[in-house]
C-alpha cells in the first residue's frame, strides 16, 4: 500500500473543504432553480380541463411508524372536483386503513418565493391543505394553511 507524504496530506486537508464548498454553491443554485414559481404552473393540474392526478408518500405520525398516504384529485367534464385520500398506518397499528372522499378547492397563497397553488380537501369538513411545490410534489400544511416546521417531511410525490 502506498503511503501519503506529509505535504500531500496538507494539500488534501486544505483542498477538501474548498471542493465541498464548491459543491454547496452548486447545490444552492439548483435549489434556487427548483423554487422557480414558473415551474409550478407546468406541474399544476389544468384549471379548466378534466384530469386525474395522484400523489403518494409516507407522512410522519406521532404514535406510529408513519402513515402511507395516497391522494387522488379529479376534475370531470362539468368542472366537478373530487378527491380520494387513502391513509394506512404503519407499525404496530399496521393494517389500519382509512379512506376520505369529498370535494376539493384550488386557491393561490403567498409564499416567500411568490405565490403557490393550494388544494383544500373537504373545505366544509376536515379541511386539509396541500401546497403544490415547484417539483410537482404536495406539501401538507397545518390546519390554517401554513407550512409546517418540517415541510419536506410532510410531502407526497407525484405518481
Amino acid at each position: 500500500m502506498a503511503s501519503i507524504t506529509i505535504p500531500a496530506k496538507w494539500v488534501f486537508i486544505f483542498a477538501l473543504p474548498l471542493a465541498l464548498a464548491g459543491c454547496g454553491l452548486e447545490r444552492e443554485d439548483r435549489e434556487e432553480e427548483a423554487v422557480d414559481p414558473a415551474l409550478a404552473a407546468v406541474v399544476a393540474p389544468p384549471s379548466d380541463e378534466p384530469f386525474e392526478r395522484s400523489w403518494q408518500g409516507v407522512l410522519p405520525c406521532s404514535d406510529c411508524d408513519g402513515i402511507r398516504t395516497r391522494l387522488t384529485l379529479r376534475r370531470d367534464d362539468d368542472g366537478n372536483q373530487d378527491f380520494e385520500l387513502e391513509e394506512t398506518y404503519l407499525g404496530e397499528d399496521a393494517g389500519n386503513q382509512f379512506t376520505l372522499a369529498g370535494a376539493w378547492r384550488e386557491g393561490r397563497q403567498g409564499t416567500e418565493n411568490g405565490t403557490a397553488t393550494v388544494f383544500r380537501l373537504d373545505p366544509d369538513g376536515a379541511d386539509q391543505w396541500y401546497q403544490l411545490q415547484p417539483d410537482g410534489s404536495l406539501e401538507l400544511l397545518d390546519g390554517q394553511g401554513r407550512p409546517r416546521a418540517d415541510g419536506i417531511g410532510h410531502r407526497l410525490q407525484r405518481i
